[in-house]
């Protein structure tokens, strides 16, 4: 508030004190006071004076311009002085009250905006008449340029505030990646959720989609597809399929009754009126602050520290609502399931859904050297389940707690707060039930594999569409690399077992080896053991290897056959014949 006051006063304080000083010099120069003279009517004037006209021409010249530069200027410091205490003063008038931050923001909105942008035009003028005065009349020299410039800047900047008020009434859109699962292709789905938001009393979804990105979220913004296949109005619940193949049944509803508790009696009026507006305001002033320079973006400044300042007093009322909201709506999950459930949903969230984007990353690589995944979902969830089951529960407990949960248009509390609020206690927390594969989804929706290759299609064009993805006309191979992927797979599969920790093992020690170990390409061997040669058939084909290679993936495929503890006779044989034939 101190930055908007400082730049929302600077301009008419030095407005008042130029005006002042100028007709200072000029009184001092007469007896008469020049400013109640020039008030005076041409009749009056004449009265007084012989040559009326004279004295108007002074009055035209410097009185009234300088009164005028003087009256502008108090009116717009008082006229800043009092839009500043209302905003102070609304902002702790609404408080933490839902109901008055979603009457009264919504209103203040576009009173503020039309004040602002009034004051950007008027204080623009200002400082371009300052441009003038103050080189003409103290340093005796014009800069037109200028002037004209900072006028310009005013007018222009004036005009983008006010378009800026359009933007606060909009809906707000979120962009999103996903299918839309209709009510009658969905419907064992579509039942599931609606019996939920009865059991809880709740509003209904108007839309449900399904997408790839681990979370979940409800929201009353319009949702569009970035491919332009749909474009939701309503409310809209967004399913995570990657997590509902994580969750079991509980924690599936856990976390749908969380998202649909924001839609009860007593949130829906903040969730649908003063939560899009707020959100509306940092785009604007991002966009105010990025449309233009130079002038112009001088002249809007004072406009985005207000409009900054208005974010920021509401920022604290918003950050206690917000979390008030999440610990209810914590409830309302519990209601819908069980607290079990609604902990361990949020923990694997929070555990989960930071490793998306290690899975968006690799996809990129594997692109860009024309290798084409069929199921992201699939890649994410087998990689996130090896990296969190290599790791201490005490780790990923002092890792999860301290989380937020991210949501598109609100904040969570972290998950610390949000389990003491219903009163778990986090020691009874274990990595089994977390790692744990419930596959929710598998009973509410059909095809599942057909959506989430097809949401892998679209992932692929979104990469390549946004650049920073190029597929090449051919794919490259790397014979060395598809060796080490065969005989590793080949070795995994010698005792007609395939242990995790061998593939574990297979896949830290290739990447140590092999800078360019793709655990996609990898995994596709695995899971084709079957079609896999035998291992002394391999080592036979790459027996022309160079006895450097042959040395490191022999001792590679021995690492993998202990990695289980367990040296099985079939293992000890295969091995023996490729050392035979690699004449090791």
């Amino acid at each position: 508030m101190f930055k908007a006051a400082i730049s929302f006063l600077i301009i008419p304080i030095s407005g008042i004190v130029t005006s002042i000083y100028l007709l200072g010099i000029i009184q001092a120069e007469v007896d008469i006071n020049l400013v109640d003279l020039c008030s005076l009517s041409f009749s009056e004037l004449s009265r007084e004076f012989s040559n009326p006209n004279g004295v108007i021409g002074i009055c035209n010249d410097y009185i009234k311009p300088y009164s005028l530069l003087q009256s502008a200027s108090i009116i717009s410091f008082i006229t800043s002085i009092l839009i500043l205490v209302l905003l102070k003063l609304s902002s702790s008038y609404c408080g933490t009250d839902r109901d008055k931050n979603a009457f009264i923001f919504p209103k203040l909105i576009p009173f503020t905006i039309l004040v602002i942008a009034v004051q950007v035009l008027v204080q623009g003028l200002i400082l371009a008449y300052l441009s003038y005065l103050i080189p003409t009349e103290l340093l005796g020299v014009y800069l037109p340029v200028i002037t004209l410039l900072i006028g310009g800047g005013a007018a222009i900047g004036f005009f983008q505030v006010v378009i800026s008020l359009s933007s606060f009434f909009k809906k707000p859109q979120q962009i999103q990646k996903a299918i839309v699962a209709d009510k009658e292709n969905y419907k064992k789905l579509w039942d599931h959720v609606e019996s939920i938001a009865s059991n809880i009393n709740a509003k209904k979804p108007d839309n449900i989609i399904l997408g790839l990105e681990p979370t979940f979220y409800a929201t009353s913004a319009n949702v569009k597809s970035p491919f332009g296949t749909f474009d939701l109005k309503g409310e809209t619940l967004f399913l995570s399929i990657p997590l509902m193949k994580l969750f079991n049944e509980e924690e599936l509803n856990a976390v749908i009754g969380h998202e649909l508790g924001h839609f009860k009696a007593k949130d829906t009026n903040y969730t649908i009126k003063f939560a899009p507006v707020y959100a509306n305001i940092g785009k604007s002033i991002d966009n105010l602050a990025n449309t233009s320079s130079g002038a112009t973006a001088l002249a809007k400044l004072p406009a985005i520290l207000v409009l900054s300042a208005m974010y920021e007093a509401f920022s604290t009322n918003i950050a206690s609502i917000s979390r008030d909201r999440e610990f209810e709506a914590d409830k309302v999950g519990c209601e819908a399931s069980s607290k079990e459930g609604l902990v361990y949903s949020l923990a694997k969230v929070v555990t989960y859904s930071q490793l998306w984007h290690e899975t968006l990353f690799e996809n990129v690589n594997r692109l860009n050297k024309g290798r084409i995944s069929t199921n992201l979902s699939n890649i994410f969830r087998e990689s996130s389940l090896y990296n969190i089951g290599k790791r201490d529960i005490n780790e990923i407990i002092e890792e999860v707690l301290p989380s937020i949960v991210q949501h598109p248009t609100d904040s969570h509390p972290p998950l610390a707060d949000r389990y003491k609020n219903i009163d778990f206690d986090v020691n009874e927390i274990t990595k089994e039930k977390i790692i744990s594969q419930g596959d929710s989804v598998s009973n509410l929706v059909d095809d599942i594999d057909k959506i989430e290759e097809e949401l892998t299609r679209e992932e692929h064009q979104y990469q390549i569409a946004i650049g920073i993805a190029v597929v090449p006309e051919k794919a490259q191979h790397d014979d060395l690399a598809d060796a080490i992927y065969l005989l590793a797979a080949a070795m995994i599969g010698a005792d007609g077992k395939l242990e995790k920790d061998e593939v574990r093992v297979a896949e830290e020690i290739g990447i140590s080896i092999l800078p360019e170990f793709d655990r996609v390409e990898f995994r596709i061997f695995i899971d084709s053991l079957k079609d896999i040669p035998n291992l002394d058939e391999l080592a036979e084909t790459y027996k022309n290897f160079d006895d450097n290679n042959k040395s490191i993936i022999y001792s590679y495929l021995e690492a993998i056959a202990n990695a289980d503890n367990d040296f099985d006779e079939s293992e000890k044989q295969m091995l023996e014949k490729v050392k035979k034939i690699w004449s090791i």
